[in-house]
């Protein structure tokens, strides 16, 4: 009996005993991971965000918008070199300081943009564009160039309706230009008008002058008669009377 008293009195088993009953009741709150566990956990986090990041930058779907990105810059006419250049500094810098999934969601809006840029109607709307900027006078085409939106900063809805307004726009021009020539026309058969009357005019003149046909101040046409075709003249007569000299011409009968 004294031997188990000495052996449950024992520190070892004492200590033992009471982590059981412990851990039995449940008492007691978590204890808190080590510090060094908890840095190593952060470190993983980390390390693992990065390689997503890479994976997409990596990744042949981010390659691929950034290929179809400079091409389109590239052809555009609305963007200068310059603005062409700071809006790749844009990018560059917004990619630095995104997370993975922010760089999926800027990559879903990219490739919703460039299906919208590639399709046929706005590639007829910037081969238009092109043509109308170049024949704009400077100081207008600077101020449209300038006010110009940015492209990483619309939505595809915005550039929807910005590709609607230039087809607007277009259609505006081209009615203008289709007026324009109607009337130049117009004017050009009106031209041509007066030329022929002027003209038959002037070989009217032609005949009276050279006496084929005749013409009378009080007739708005050509005769074909000469005045007074039924008159003949007579000799003039010059004589003396009783009290003095006389001159006696007949102009025939009316």
């Amino acid at each position: 009996m004294a031997r188990t008293c000495s052996f449950l009195s024992s520190p070892t088993l004492a200590g033992v005993l009471l982590a059981m009953l412990a851990l039995i009741a449940g008492a007691g709150p978590a204890a808190e991971p080590p510090p060094a566990f908890a840095a190593t956990a952060a470190g993983d986090d980390e390390a693992d965000e990065a390689r997503r990041k890479t994976e997409v930058l990596a990744g042949s779907r981010w390659r691929r918008a950034m290929h179809e990105l400079n091409e389109w810059l590239a052809t555009q006419p609305v963007y200068s070199p310059e603005r062409v250049a700071r809006i790749k500094r844009e990018l560059a810098t917004r990619v630095a300081g995104m997370t993975s999934y922010e760089l999926e969601y800027l990559l879903d809006g990219l490739d919703e943009k460039l299906l919208i840029l590639e399709s046929p109607a706005a590639a007829d709307a910037r081969e238009w564009l092109g043509r109308y900027l170049a024949v704009m006078a400077d100081e207008r085409r600077a101020a449209v160039v300038a006010n110009a939106p940015d492209l990483l900063e619309m939505s595809a809805a915005e550039l929807t309706a910005t590709l609607a307004e230039i087809e607007q726009q277009r259609e505006k021009v081209e009615r203008a230009a289709r007026d324009a020539r109607k009337s130049r026309r117009a004017f050009g058969a009106f031209v041509a008008d007066a030329r022929r009357s002027e003209s038959a005019e002037r070989e009217q003149l032609g005949r009276v002058r050279h006496g084929t046909t005749a013409f009378s101040p009080y007739r708005t046409q050509p005769v074909g008669d000469p005045p007074f075709p039924d008159s003949f003249d007579s000799p003039t007569v010059v004589g003396v009377g009783p009290w003095t000299s006389f001159v006696d011409h007949s102009f025939a009968a009316f």
